[in-house]
């Protein structure tokens, strides 16, 4: 394995392509990432009353998160305590407990060994029962109905992690009464690539879209996509933004208010939804956010695999399975105030445009696979890939967090997740990784109030 701290150069815009296939390198990742990061678990839409659950992934490890009968949330490892054997096998439901098939130990919600088959004739009555209850994920909280844990109990809090890139997922979980809800069954794709290629891909690859989609974009495209050309032909650096340096998550977003809905066959319902409601949310969440970013083509990305698409409508989970494998988890995402017509244009129009046959996901699906491959040769495996596009063309923008690029084609926020990414593979422990909101709102108000004292 290459030396770690040779991997990524984000100076330089430069990252080793052994990242995407070293062995020794993902299973750093398992420990330094998914074993300490904040990931998400659930919507809290999708567990709506006690006893139900949801089995996901942290990482490689499987767990159950599960709606208590105080109504809190809890997540627990997948795992029997006895011989180990996975403990449930359904996607989701509702249970009041869970037995495991191998041997017969039940569990209750609450994670308490609550059965022991024969425990008084083989047990003799001494098994310590309180031994043996389900392992808890270290730490469960939620931001707006987004559920996540993580393994770490020294890991800042949700609140901290997520810092000032709240204020961008706002738009998507604040900007009506009721917020964001999941609908639909999750879509699962198998698919031969490293996890980080289409977590960067999302996050601010804009670059490719009039390229690799173009023929997509040409069936689909109903509205003007924010001065963008197919065909990479041009493009209008003022018709959007990319933001990064908030703890490694990052926004891409268009800033017309309206183009999420391009890729609409029909966008009528959904413009006249944003019509009647835009002075709402301006009232809610100000003039920028709502003129110019609620109902705009907006990519979110909450470091390390999550990944929330307004206009787009669809929530993603990336779940590695291996340096050159992953499992990629959608569902549609709605308003819960949006009327139900619309919430079943939305889920249908998802699923032709990114869902398992979806036509965005194929074209990246081969390319991304493409790219994985490519990473594994000898010779390839030696050589560097380059996000270096606009590197040194951003800043600070007043009353917006985050450093700032304009234009929705710039390497800008890949460059920061490979930041991020680096700066959790090379640190020891949380004590160890910087944390910075670039721009931070808290600052803008310090200074703003320093200034207004002098």
């Amino acid at each position: 394995m290459h030396g770690l701290s040779d991997l990524v150069l984000p100076a330089a815009g430069r990252q080793r392509r052994a990242i995407y296939s070293d062995p020794q390198v993902y299973a750093q990742e398992m420990e330094r990432i998914f074993g300490r990061c904040w990931l998400f678990l659930a919507h809290e839409s999708q567990l709506p009353n006690p006893g139900d659950f949801i089995r996901t992934f942290m990482g490689e490890d499987e767990v159950l998160v599960i709606r208590q009968a105080d109504h809190g949330i809890k997540a627990f490892l997948n795992t029997c305590t006895h011989r180990g054997n996975r403990l449930c096998r359904a996607d989701r439901g509702n249970a009041r407990a869970f037995a495991c098939n191998y041997h017969g130990w039940a569990f209750g919600i609450d994670g308490t060994l609550a059965a022991v088959p024969l425990e008084k004739e083989v047990y003799f009555c001494e098994i310590d029962k309180a031994r043996h209850h389900l392992v808890p994920v270290e730490k469960v909280a939620a931001y707006k109905g987004l559920v996540f844990g993580c393994f770490d109990p020294h890991a800042p809090s949700l609140d901290d992690y997520l810092g000032d890139a709240r204020w961008y997922l706002d738009v998507a979980l604040d900007a009506m009464p009721g917020g964001m809800a999941l609908v639909g069954t999750t879509q699962k794709v198998a698919m031969s690539t490293n996890w980080k290629l289409p977590v960067e891909n999302v996050s601010g690859d804009g670059y490719h879209l009039g390229w690799a989609h173009a023929g997509a974009m040409k069936a689909v495209q109903s509205l003007d996509f924010s001065g963008f050309a197919v065909g990479n032909t041009g493009v209008n650096l003022e018709g959007g933004m990319s933001v990064a340096g908030l703890n490694g998550h990052s926004v891409l977003a268009t800033l017309d208010g309206k183009s999420g809905y391009s890729f609409y066959p029909d966008p009528r319902e959904a413009l006249a939804y944003l019509a009647e409601n835009r002075a709402r949310v301006v009232e809610r969440l100000g003039a920028f956010r709502g003129e110019k970013l609620w109902g705009s083509n907006i990519n979110f990305t909450i470091f390390p695999n999550l990944q929330v698409l307004t206009g787009l409508n669809w929530l993603r989970i990336y779940q590695p399975r291996g340096p050159g494998r992953i499992e990629q988890w959608t569902w549609a995402v709605v308003e819960q105030a949006m009327p139900d017509a619309l919430k079943q244009q939305i889920l249908e129009n998802q699923t032709l445009t990114f869902g398992p046959a979806g036509l965005f996901d194929n074209d990246d699906g081969d390319n991304l696979a493409s790219c994985t491959e490519q990473s594994r040769g000898w010779r390839t495996g030696q050589m560097e890939v380059y996000t270096h596009m606009a590197l040194g063309h951003s800043g600070p923008r007043p009353g917006l967090p985050g450093d700032i690029a304009m234009g929705i084609i710039s390497e800008h926020n890949q460059r920061h997740f490979y930041r991020r990414w680096h700066e959790h593979i090379t640190a020891a422990s949380w004590a160890d990784v910087p944390r910075y909101n670039v721009n931070g709102l808290d600052d803008q108000a310090a200074g703003a109030a320093g200034v207004s004292a002098a």
